[in-house]
């Protein structure tokens, strides 16, 4: 007996069963209110429903027809995008007959590629008329006659009054075409807002392809039809035939205003109209729909209810099986998921393809997974990125070049018996490499940071013979501020051999500590040769690459352990709480700026 229920619940999940019953439940309410609806309150209920129906299928055709026509609007203003068009537009009268030739071949190929880059079903054709009614291009090599004939045409003046706003309006066959073919056309004015002369007109064709399309969406009866109107009432499309065909003038004359409905003709000819004015193309969209065949079914409704009771009991079960398992399955197939990613698989995702509320949940979902594994992916960039900053900066703790140059300082001095300076040089430098190897702490105060600058700075004195000159002023109670190790002596050996180095005569390093609000300010500033334009601007950028790329460079030969390490060190220690600037100066100096928050977390 429990097996049999064990098998029972895995065939019909609690979930399935409710919706199970729930279907029968709701069919069973149906059959009971069709059985007993009075004819005479579904008739009135249904012709209300068919007035509200048919101006919802106005609309919803007007506003797939206005969508279309913005769409259109848009491919006219290819040349916009380009001020190369624009200047030529102007220049065009002034060309030589190359160039002439040479832009009317650009702008052709400008709006082919506009058409003609998403094919558009319903596209004929494509012509540009300069301001003089001069055919500049066609993509079917057709015209409307001379320069004369465009200027003077009805469609070429209205484009021209609406200064830039597009044209609808229908279209008149081309000489030698199908005359079938054509059903509307657009049509805008392009040019440079500064030059109301030279301009170009841009027109396009289209057929029957948009109309018949939004006629076969909007899924008509048999003997119902929708119509086209112009802004002038005249007839445009006709979905009865695919071309325009005579309407009775009564019925036209009460198609005014934004948009209605009334009933027209007696008898079996009597019929429902309803239509809507688009304010993007001034254009009405008309619905026609037979009285006879909109209440046609009521007769069958009490034939149809007693099999439709028969027919949905049987059908019911499988519609809610197939329904519930359209339903639980997405849901299982989530929770699969779920414990994929509490077993720490990331990379598995729902794969659902549905629209409806199930389907966003699992995009949703998917999207919360991609972001989690980006985040940690992210965050392990970021730990190993900072643990090869930290080695480049433990790799450059000897540089090679400083030490060579301050061994060869230290025998030269010892050939000229200069034992007192000897001495001093000897004790900076071994205190700068007790400071680098046994300071094993990321974090020290500005107070030990300044003490190794004072070891450095003794030994570069006595280099370049008094040559540099040190000047501190820190705010008092900022000797204690806690900041990481080796942040100012990559500043100042910078500001020494690219600075005051190579500047002829002395030069002055002033390092500087203060607060304002909630910041604080470490500033080391050199009155040495500056840096050109052009390399701050090539180290700012370097600066501004992502850390998290595949490739960060870091080498001492290019000056990436200075500047590039104790920014990259802050920024991914401290993100926000960290801003960092350069100013310099050709032949005046330069500023290197750390700005951080007084209390880093």
């Amino acid at each position: 007996m429990e097996s049999i229920k064990k098998k029972l619940e895995a065939l019909f999940p609690r979930f399935r069963t409710m919706l199970l019953l729930s279907y029968f439940i709701i069919i069973l309410i149906c059959i009971s209110l069709i059985g007993t609806a009075s004819f005479y309150i579904s008739y009135n209920s249904m012709a209300e429903r068919v007035e509200t129906a048919s101006a919802q299928i106005v609309r919803q055709i007007e506003f797939n027809m206005d969508n279309d026509f913005h769409n259109k609007r848009n491919l006219l203003l290819a040349p916009y995008y380009n001020q190369e068009y624009i200047d030529n537009i102007n220049a065009y009268p002034t060309m030589d007959s190359q160039n002439k030739f040479l832009f009317r071949q650009k702008l052709g190929d400008l709006f082919s590629k506009s058409f003609n880059i998403t094919p558009i079903p319903d596209f004929i054709r494509f012509q540009i008329y300069y301001s003089n009614g001069e055919l500049l291009n066609s993509s079917d090599n057709t015209s409307f006659g001379n320069a004369s004939q465009v200027l003077n045409a009805e469609w070429f003046r209205q484009t021209i009054a609406k200064d830039g706003l597009v044209n609808f309006f229908s279209s008149p066959p081309v000489s030698g075409q199908d005359e079938g073919k054509t059903a509307f056309s657009t049509s805008m004015l392009i040019r440079d807002f500064s030059n109301p002369i030279g301009f170009i007109v841009v027109r396009a064709d289209y057929n029957f392809g948009l109309f018949k399309g939004m006629g076969q969406r909007a899924d008509l009866t048999a003997n119902s039809r929708f119509l086209i109107l112009n802004d002038s009432n005249n007839p445009i499309f006709d979905s009865s035939d695919g071309l325009a065909t005579d309407i009775d003038v009564q019925t036209l004359a009460q198609i005014k205003g934004a948009s209605g409905k009334f009933w027209t003709g007696n008898g079996d000819k009597t019929m429902l109209v309803s239509y809507t004015r688009s304010q993007y193309s001034n254009w009405k969209t008309v619905l026609i729909m037979p009285k006879k065949e909109i209440f046609a079914s009521l007769n069958q409704i009490k034939t149809t209810a007693i099999w439709t009771a028969l027919i949905a009991f049987f059908v019911s079960g499988i519609l809610s099986l197939l329904f519930g398992r359209s339903i639980t399955n997405p849901i299982l197939n989530l929770y699969k998921t779920v414990n994929h990613i509490k077993r720490g698989d990331f990379s598995v995702r729902v794969d659902m393809k549905r629209k409806d509320e199930i389907g966003r949940i699992a995009m949703n979902f998917n999207a919360m997974q991609d972001e989690l594994q980006k985040q940690i992916e992210t965050k392990y960039v970021y730990q190993i990125k900072l643990q090869q900053m930290e080695l480049a900066m433990l790799y450059s703790q000897i540089n090679p070049h400083f030490l060579y140059n301050t061994l060869d300082s230290i025998k030269a001095m010892a050939d000229y018996h200069a034992v007192e300076e000897i001495g001093q040089m000897a004790q900076s430098l071994a205190d700068m490499f007790r400071y680098n190897t046994k300071n094993t702490d990321e974090i020290v105060t500005l107070q030990e940071e300044l003490v190794q600058i004072d070891a450095y700075l003794i030994i570069q004195s006595i280099r370049f013979d008094g040559k540099i000159e040190y000047r501190l002023e820190i705010e008092e109670d900022l000797y204690n501020y806690p900041m990481l190790k080796m942040t100012l002596q990559p500043l100042v050996e910078n500001a020494v051999f690219h600075g005051i180095e190579r500047k002829r005569g002395k030069g002055t390093i002033h390092l500087r500590a203060w607060k304002e609000e909630e910041w604080v300010y470490i500033q080391v500033n050199d009155d040495g040769v500056g840096i050109s334009e052009k390399r701050l601007d090539q180290i700012l950028t370097s600066l501004r690459q992502p850390l998290y790329q595949e490739e960060y460079k870091l080498s001492a030969a290019s000056g990436g352990i200075g500047v590039q390490n104790v920014y990259a060190r802050y920024t991914i220690r401290y993100g926000e709480q960290f801003q960092f600037s350069i100013e310099s100066r050709k032949g005046v100096g330069t500023a290197v700026t750390l700005k951080l928050a007084s209390q880093l977390s």
